[in-house]
């Protein structure tokens, strides 16, 4: 597992709150010498806070002795911990403080059943030498494109270690690193208000050929190549089997929208879809919006977006657990909300963006806050607003060390309807055997084309 060696300051850095602005600004590079010091690589602090109850980050972190390495299941390195303290609908005014509003309406809405067990925090492990150098040239040559809804002069990690303002931040968001390429069989659970279930299920193959370091910076200034390619074979429900799906992901939509393409075994035949954005419903019975996949996902062009700052907050993290081949769906995901025995939380700091709907704009949430764990700039939980700027939706989402990408990536987005009782998890392996990341199988660009779709869907 390649690190990279960092100094640290002493515990005892206050956070910082950076402030939002109208305008994209490079970070001046006497600023941007903080990162890979006092400042993770990835723009994290890198010291504990004051109280100890968030560790300094620990880039020489190793895997358990008895992971077998790319293809098998992620040991916990923290099977044998306890909880500090349980957070439930009787105490919770006493956390209220490191909860976001969706997370209290979770007590609110499941007072009975639905509980947080907080486990001692973690920040284990690094990305690699790729990343965290990419990165850190990212602070002093990425912009936002002209419109915002889009990035120029970025490659290989997260655009901008140090935002300015909320469009940057968003922009960041699971783009801390990823493998090449990875292979995966999904299924997804959509869970009625009475318990009962249907389960989608599907093989995705993605390359990011933005963290590919046969690439250069050059090939994505204009648009020439997108920053994921995603071709997606479902296996079930049975109506829609043999379906297929291709998307282009850009980096920078204002000149390369964002594009996709289908194929339905029905007639056979390969058809550009017309519209792979905003609030448009997808997926297992139609419950998720596009835009709200990953917690946000798309252009943002329709939201005013304000960098609010960091906080700490209790969210999912090193959820192994959770990913259990063990678990049971039936019994991993009850009424309401996932079983509590299943899902870890720690105390982190995370960053706080605000979306507010711009005047004139449609979208079916009026506003949405997002949480971004600062080590990963993972999306940990996100809280949508209706029309009436009511608590609609809370989005949690689990997260574990990859130790074969390596780093700490999401897992599993669990969406919760606040009024319908319903919710949805997606993206879990708990069934499946994991494949490698970045073998010798690795699939080249030309791969990715609309004419590999008729291949895949077949039933």
């Amino acid at each position: 597992m390649k690190t990279t060696k960092k100094s640290l300051l002493a515990a005892g850095i206050s956070t910082v709150l950076l402030a939002s602005f109208n305008v994209s600004a490079k970070v001046l590079p006497e600023q941007a010498e903080k990162l890979g010091k006092e400042l993770t690589p990835v723009g994290a602090i890198a010291a504990g806070n004051a109280e100890g109850t968030i560790p300094a980050w620990n880039p020489d972190f190793q895997p358990p002795a008895d992971y077998k390495g790319t293809g098998s299941r992620y040991v916990d390195p923290y099977k044998d911990e306890k909880p500090l303290f349980t957070i439930t609908a009787a105490n919770v005014q006493q956390y209220k403080g490191k909860l976001s509003p969706g997370q209290v309406k979770m007590f609110e809405a499941y007072p009975d059943t639905f509980r947080m067990d907080v486990f001692p925090s973690h920040r284990d492990g690094s990305y690699t030498d790729f990343v965290n150098e990419n990165t850190i040239r990212n602070a002093t040559r990425a912009e936002l494109a002209a419109d915002g809804n889009g990035v120029v002069n970025a490659f290989g990690g997260a655009a901008f270690p140090m935002p300015n303002n909320g469009v940057e931040a968003i922009w960041n968001s699971g783009q801390a690193g990823e493998p090449i390429y990875y292979k995966r069989t999904y299924d997804d659970i959509l869970v009625y208000k009475d318990g009962t279930q249907i389960k989608g299920t599907a093989t995705t193959e993605r390359l990011a050929a933005f963290f590919d370091s046969r690439m250069n910076i050059a090939e994505f200034k204009e648009g020439k190549h997108p920053r994921l390619y995603y071709m997606t074979q479902i296996h079930a429900p049975t109506r829609d089997k043999g379906s297929a799906t291709l998307v282009y992901s850009p980096v920078n939509p204002s000149i390369a929208p964002q594009s996709a393409w289908t194929y339905s075994p029905g007639v056979r035949r390969v058809r550009r879809a017309p519209t792979v954005a905003y609030d448009s419903f997808e997926g297992l019975g139609k419950f998720r919006t596009v835009d709200s996949g990953s917690g946000f996902n798309g252009a943002t062009d329709k939201y005013d977006w304000k960098l609010v700052g960091k906080r700490e907050l209790y969210i999912p993290y090193n959820n192994y657990k959770f990913d259990s081949a063990d678990a049971d769906y039936k019994e991993l995901f009850p009424a309401g909300h996932a079983n509590p025995d299943y899902v870890r939380y720690e105390l982190h700091r995370v960053w706080e963006v605000e979306a507010t709907l711009k005047e004139g704009e449609r979208n079916v949430f009026r506003k949405r806050v997002v949480y971004m764990d600062e080590d990963s700039w993972t999306i940990s939980v996100a809280d949508m607003y209706d029309n009436r700027e009511k608590l609609w939706r809370v989005i949690l989402a689990t997260s574990i060390n990859k130790y074969d990408v390596p780093g700490v990536a999401a897992r599993s987005y669990m969406q919760h309807d606040l009024l319908s009782k319903e919710y949805a998890a997606d993206r879990l392996t708990n069934g499946h055997p994991l494949f490698p990341i970045n073998d010798e199988t690795i699939k080249e660009i030309s791969y990715f084309k609309p004419a590999s779709l008729r291949k895949l869907g077949v039933r």
